[in-house]
């Protein structure tokens, strides 16, 4: 009885009742908006919030260099760095002109394991390097817009710079365009190193202002294949982390990496974690208070509407009580009617954050968080749902509400 009673009152004053569930549904978005928006702000410090946590330097490495020489020249530190391959594709001399054939050779990425979970781009087809086939490949992921219209499938064939060495190379997927590739600092166009935090490690591919292409490869797929010459060549982002170490080993340190290897970009991590987090802070500090002023929002119309409701439907409950209800039953009626409210405008809510997903670049997801705050909307709602009709008419007589609406 109680349910068919509350399915009854969702019939009635649909007008209402529509009004409610589109309330309540803008309300569970924008939460779930904010949520991700500051989810956003952190997603991209927590790849290497270890590293950042480190003792140690992030530094660019402008030009190429040997890993091997590298690290024998820092000896004690530990080193995690970007590197990129001098690999030519199969090219035609009759297609190209001597004019064009810089923008021919690619800007080979090689990628750690590490580097390549911390951040998924958005592809326009295929997959992350981070899904790799077994098919006996080497894999890679290609650029948009690259001069030769490289797509998700095509095999290529790679040669190392001498072309005394090659390899079948099979790509996976194709970024969309004006996606991150971490560490890769030669892709400064659209972002350049200076801002002295984590996101010093991540670097726009913009077709619109790129002179060059890119092609992303797992650095563990190129050891195993015939281009590996025993070495790599470092160029980009990279941690050296000095861990243990002294003052003096540090100071050396410091000065190798500023003299020889980065001596435009040398910043000691303590630098980058106290930027990074000022950083994180201004970005909670202008949402914060927006996600404050919409959950007061919530309370306030949420009291509202149910007390408007309530009111409605005074003469309803009435007839409840007369016919053997107590004012206890007719609150778990409202109780019920607004958990089935909730349903309608959580499946309404949850299909409109899957259209936006799915038409738009955005950092708004359905998460653990997201999915938390959606709830506490919907609990709050339903805690005020069942008290508002004790609260009004709790201590008010049947015959009262009766004569009062005829």
């Amino acid at each position: 009885m109680i349910l068919k009673s509350a399915l009854r009152q969702l019939k009635r004053n649909k007008f209402m009742n529509i009004l409610i569930v589109v309330q309540l549904a803008a309300v569970m978005t924008i939460l779930c908006v904010l949520v991700s928006m500051v989810e956003s702000r952190m997603a991209y410090y927590k790849p290497f919030a270890d590293d950042i946590n480190s003792t140690g330097y992030l530094c660019n490495i402008d030009i190429s260099i040997s890993e091997n020489d590298i690290k024998n020249d820092l000896k004690g530190a530990k080193c995690e760095f970007t590197y990129n391959g001098f690999y030519t594709v199969n090219l035609t001399s009759d297609k190209i002109s001597d004019e064009e054939q810089y923008k021919y050779y690619p800007d080979t990425v090689i990628l750690s394991d590490k580097w390549i979970n911390a951040y998924t781009p958005q592809m326009h087809s295929g997959n992350w390097l981070n899904n790799l086939p077994d098919d006996g490949y080497i894999h890679a992921v290609v650029t948009p817009g690259n001069p030769f219209g490289y797509k998700t499938g095509d095999i290529i064939t790679c040669y190392n710079y001498e072309g005394e060495l090659s390899e079948k190379v099979k790509i996976i997927g194709m970024m969309d365009n004006k996606q991150y590739i971490v560490g890769y600092s030669a892709f400064t166009q659209t972002d350049v190193p200076n801002r002295y935090n984590f996101f010093d490690m991540y670097y726009t591919y913009n077709t619109q202002v790129e002179t060059r292409w890119g092609l992303c490869i797992p650095k563990s797929e190129i050891e195993r294949s015939r281009l590996y010459e025993g070495d790599f060549s470092v160029r980009g982002m990279g941690f050296v982390m000095c861990n243990g170490m002294n003052e003096s080993d540090m100071d050396e340190i410091y000065e190798k990496l500023l003299i020889n290897y980065s001596p435009t970009y040398t910043t000691s991590l303590d630098e980058i974690k106290e930027n990074s987090f000022k950083y994180i802070n201004e970005q909670l500090y202008i949402l914060l208070p927006i996600a404050l002023c919409i959950f007061l929002l919530t309370l306030i119309t949420t009291v509202s509407v149910i007390s408007i409701s309530v009111n409605s439907q005074l003469k309803t409950y009435a007839s409840f009580y007369i016919c053997g209800a107590k004012w206890r039953d007719c609150a778990l009626i409202s109780f019920l009617y607004s958990l089935i409210v909730c349903i309608i405008a959580s499946v309404i809510s949850i299909a409109a954050i899957f259209i936006i997903m799915q038409n738009s670049l955005t950092v708004i997801k359905i998460g653990v968080f997201e999915i938390m705050a959606m709830l506490l909307a919907v609990i709050i709602y339903l805690i005020l749902s069942a008290i508002m009709p004790l609260l009004i008419i709790g201590k008010t007589q049947p015959k009262e509400i009766l004569n009062k609406e005829d």
